[in-house]
């Protein structure tokens, strides 16, 4: 059996209005099922744009110029809308940079876990509630209960990332994409959020795309690393890397 999950071959990603200006250039990697890569990067590196392209997600102005992206072997660049619709979600799911913009200001936790639920599985019916309380203790939120009656606004920030990795969750996707999920945690709760991030890939043998700017946090966790510099794959031996290196040593 194929253990590779995910699969970018040479993928090359420019703004459409300056066609010779690469946000991403020839980017390749793997994703083993069950595996977490971690994709490393500055601000303007490119490691947005490629956690979205991952989904289909490339902005308007920009444009994916070559390169594949093969999830569970089939083309991702290449499906139309309602095969990207029936994907995104159910297969690949991802979980953003800040939580408070997955939700809707005036509608309770629990309420958009349902809702995105029974767009996955309109048949979960009256287990719906109850499958929705086990994904947040899953995630290690405590008294789910009262969580899931509360509005985004009333939950912490770790309470928030935990609840958004609820709702990425819910149709039980075979690949996670993560955008900086602990970038606006303090150390304690980052440390948190990493093995939860274990404990999924354990318990439901998910794979993880990991999207940091911190090296040594996706070295601690990852099983591979990919380090991006100005929208390319650099190797261990490139200044870039090694200046990151050298500010994890400080």
């Amino acid at each position: 059996m194929n253990d590779t999950r995910l699969l970018v071959k040479g993928l090359t990603v420019t703004l459409r209005e300056q066609p010779f200006t690469p946000i991403l250039k020839d980017v390749s990697f793997s994703v083993g099922r069950g595996t977490i890569t971690g994709i490393v990067g500055g601000s303007g590196s490119g490691k947005t744009t490629l956690a979205l392209a991952l989904l289909g997600l490339v902005p308007p102005a920009m444009r994916v110029k070559s390169g594949e992206i093969l999830f569970e072997g089939r083309d991702v660049l290449g499906m139309d809308a309602e095969e990207l619709r029936r994907l995104r979600g159910a297969r690949i799911s991802m979980s953003f940079q800040e939580p408070s913009g997955a939700f809707d200001p005036v509608v309770t936790i629990g309420a958009h876990i349902l809702a995105a639920m029974a767009a996955h599985n309109p048949s979960a019916g009256t287990l719906a509630r109850q499958k929705m309380l086990d994904l947040l203790a899953l995630v290690e939120v405590p008294d789910p209960r009262r969580v899931a009656a509360c509005y985004p606004h009333e939950l912490s920030g770790g309470l928030r990332q935990r609840a958004m990795l609820a709702l990425a969750l819910c149709a039980r996707p075979a690949l996670l994409v993560a955008d900086e999920p602990t970038s606006s945690l303090d150390v304690t709760l980052q440390a948190r959020v990493m093995a939860l991030f274990r404990k999924l890939r354990r318990e439901l043998g998910v794979s993880i795309v990991l999207i940091a700017h911190d090296l040594g946090m996706v070295r601690r966790l990852a099983d591979e690393t990919v380090i991006l510099s100005q929208g390319r794959v650099v190797g261990a031996d490139h200044a870039y890397a090694k200046a990151l290196m050298a500010a994890e040593e400080m």
